[in-house]
């Protein structure tokens, strides 16, 4: 079961690259993230919720009603504030580099799994984080060229939202009470905490929201990238994500879920980035991303 854990976190990485496809690729296309977002967590939303009804309302106690429904639709609302930041991020600098940098948040469940639930600190681990924030701060002091903008803070930003996103996600999973909210469950109240963050943002524009709102839904390209996004996102978190944190969380390995996503994503947008995208890396860039994957397999051992 431990082996379909981590197969599993592997293959959610893998999906998670459509993301950071999807982020850089809108803006180009003049779809505005926020109106992106709300429609592909109301996509979500539906799905989940009809299979939901259809499995039943889960029966739980209220503390795993709030362990499981109230931090994951708080996990939502910071996760729409991670994928806006990485956005405009994405749009002003290397993409890949980006990406490395943002998906480092791991550190954050990790150290949440150390302090409040048990997970040792050993000699690699150790390492792994020593490694981890070398190759951060490489990332940070990299020279600007000139086709690159003022992406370091929104990027920087983004990482820390996705350190608490992360931790957030993981938490239901270290409690029993939580596991018996099915992945179904889990995922739309996570869509609706990513709507709900998206429209927090645009409502005070008042008509405009509406308008911009309505304009968005009536154009394809906009439905085409939700698919992108939506169907990798609802397949792994149906099958894979949930299912996987919850066998290494009862294996006593919960902490290494995050690591693992993040090394194998890593690896397969800076693939994409450097064939797909075309970009150009620096030695310094490539020093950092090697201390990064270095930093992400000392986590994990």
């Amino acid at each position: 079961m431990i082996f379909f854990g981590i197969g599993s976190m592997v293959l959610v990485g893998l999906g998670w690259t459509f993301f950071g496809y999807v982020m850089g690729k809108a803006p180009r296309q003049n779809i505005k993230i926020p109106y992106l977002l709300i429609c592909s967590s109301m996509l979500a939303l539906i799905v989940s919720g009809t299979i939901g009804m259809y499995q039943g309302f889960p029966k739980v106690s209220a503390f795993g009603y709030f362990i499981t429904f109230g931090v994951l639709v708080i996990c939502g609302i910071v996760n729409y504030f991670q994928l806006d930041f990485m956005s405009r991020a994405m749009q002003k600098g290397p993409n890949g580099i980006i990406w490395s940098i943002i998906q480092s948040g791991f550190i954050f469940p990790f150290f949440m799994g150390v302090i409040f639930f048990g997970v040792k600190l050993n000699l690699l681990r150790t390492g792994g984080l020593i490694s981890l924030l070398a190759a951060l701060a490489l990332f940070g002091t990299g020279r600007k060229t000139a086709s690159e903008g003022n992406w370091k803070l929104p990027a920087f930003t983004a990482f820390a939202m996705t350190g608490i996103s992360q931790m957030l996600s993981n938490l239901p999973s270290y409690f029993p009470e939580a596991q018996a909210v099915s992945s179904i469950w889990r995922t739309a109240a996570f869509s609706v905490g990513l709507c709900l963050g998206a429209v927090f943002l645009e409502l005070p524009k008042g008509k405009q929201f509406f308008t911009e709102l309505g304009g968005h839904f009536r154009r394809l390209e906009v439905w085409r990238n939700c698919f992108m996004l939506e169907i990798p996102e609802m397949a792994s978190s149906y099958l894979l994500l949930y299912p996987g944190m919850d066998i290494l969380s009862r294996a006593g390995i919960g902490s290494v879920a995050y690591p693992v996503m993040v090394g194998s994503c890593i690896i397969f947008f800076e693939i994409f980035s450097i064939l797909v995208l075309r970009e150009k890396r620096r030695p310094a860039q490539w020093l950092a991303l090697v201390l990064c994957l270095l930093g992400v397999v000392g986590i994990c051992l």
